[in-house]
């Protein structure tokens, strides 16, 4: 956990300073987010072709097909973050995601049809409520930031 922690600190300060370099808000997230997913897809297939370093995976074309929505949502995820954090303050990208838990909770429910216990629903208010708290204190709130966030 805390090597997550201090690597995701890491991530988004670093992820805002080639943001501002990038030009900020009217720079260049979308460049800056893929190439991001491109380095890490590179890195991938060379830890595959290296010896011993990891097997490479056996995947069918059905594995593929379905692992493709996945995939594509999370690049979409991945590319409204940036976007986020180079409309807005790291600590108020991060208090929108925050918001995250409410998102899994509904789409879980109704998109999935997999019940979510009451005890995460009588949660998610508090979440909300601290999201809604934390914005409204925030002094580089940014409509943008909050819809891509």
């Amino acid at each position: 956990f805390l090597c997550w922690y201090i690597g995701s600190y890491y991530y988004n300060v670093t992820s805002k300073l080639a943001l501002n370099a990038a030009g900020g808000a009217t720079g260049f997230p979308m460049t800056l987010a893929s190439l991001q997913l491109g380095v890490g897809c590179i890195y991938s297939m060379f830890l595959w072709m290296v010896p011993n370093a990891r097997k490479t995976p056996s995947i069918t074309l059905r594995d593929f097909a379905n692992m493709f929505p996945v995939a594509f949502c999370f690049m979409g995820a991945h590319c409204a973050s940036v976007f986020s954090h180079s409309a807005a303050s790291v600590s108020f990208a991060e208090i929108v995601k925050a918001a995250e838990p409410a998102f899994a909770a509904v789409v879980s429910q109704y998109f999935y049809k997999r019940r979510v216990s009451k005890a995460k629903w009588l949660c998610i208010p508090l979440v909300i409520g601290g999201v809604i708290l934390a914005s409204v204190t925030e002094l580089s709130f940014s409509s943008s930031a909050l819809i891509s966030g």
